[in-house]
């Protein structure tokens, strides 16, 4: 076998569920455990390239070599190890996978925190936003068992993962005339571009994580925006696009 190589924060508390919530079943299953290649100390203390089939009933593991760029199962020399749904003999020894991967993420911070400045005092932004990320992520999944009511072993998959990146999109901002030190007499919500750096944690389906960045407001009102390219803190949900 041979594999190549306001109002508008009430509309963003309801896009968030909902977009977590369009996901399927099915999108959902594969995510917590692909096909594809793996890290794994299956067949000794030694780290190793394996490749993982998912079946709905048997998740099988094979040893791989590579030649030429190419990859190959070893089907001959090394043996096929099969993780089935259910185990009705003894409980098979929990396994770890671990896989790294360019991560592409559109991602959304629903909270900001910026500092007190010019007298305002420190405040808790909420607006609409989303953006791009690009990062490197690491998953480890965990293949065990669990024992049922029964007497049998059913298979469990535990997930974890972190990923390191840079985010750049578009946001919301209140522009008034605190904001401004009174040289506007109107508000508005402007429109800014938000860039920074974030890590996230992931725990089987929760995706969570922490954001450093800074706003830019995209308009001739930046010059007394308070807040123009001054950093702050954020909370980051993210959805994985790859």
């Amino acid at each position: 076998m041979n594999i190549k190589n306001n109002p508008k924060n009430i509309v963003f508390f309801l896009i968030i569920p909902l977009f977590f919530a369009c996901r399927s079943q099915k999108q959902i299953d594969a995510y917590e455990i692909q096909d594809g290649f793996y890290k794994s100390k299956i067949y000794g203390d030694k780290i190793e390239q394996v490749y993982l089939d998912n079946e709905p009933e048997f998740l099988t593991i094979f040893p791989v070599y590579s030649s030429n760029n190419y990859f190959f199962l070893d089907t001959l020399n090394r043996e096929i190890i099969n993780f089935p749904q259910k185990s009705v003999s003894v409980k098979i020894e929990d396994q770890v996978f671990k896989t790294n991967e360019l991560d592409i993420d559109l991602i959304s911070i629903p909270f900001k925190f910026r500092g007190s400045r010019h007298g305002i005092p420190p405040q808790l932004n909420t607006n609409l936003n989303a953006s791009m990320y690009l990062g490197y992520r690491t998953d480890w999944y965990t293949l065990g068992y669990k024992p049922s009511p029964f007497g049998e072993y059913e298979r469990l998959t535990r997930h974890y993962g972190v990923t390191f990146g840079v985010f750049s999109g578009i946001s919301a901002t209140p522009v008034n005339p605190w904001l401004t030190q009174d040289n506007i007499n109107y508000e508005y919500d402007g429109i800014a571009w938000s860039y920074g750096l974030a890590v996230s944690f992931a725990f089987n389906y929760l995706n969570i994580g922490v954001g450093f960045g800074w706003d830019y407001l995209l308009d001739s009102n930046s010059r007394f925006w308070i807040y123009q390219n001054k950093p702050w803190l954020g909370l980051v949900l993210g959805i994985n696009l790859n």
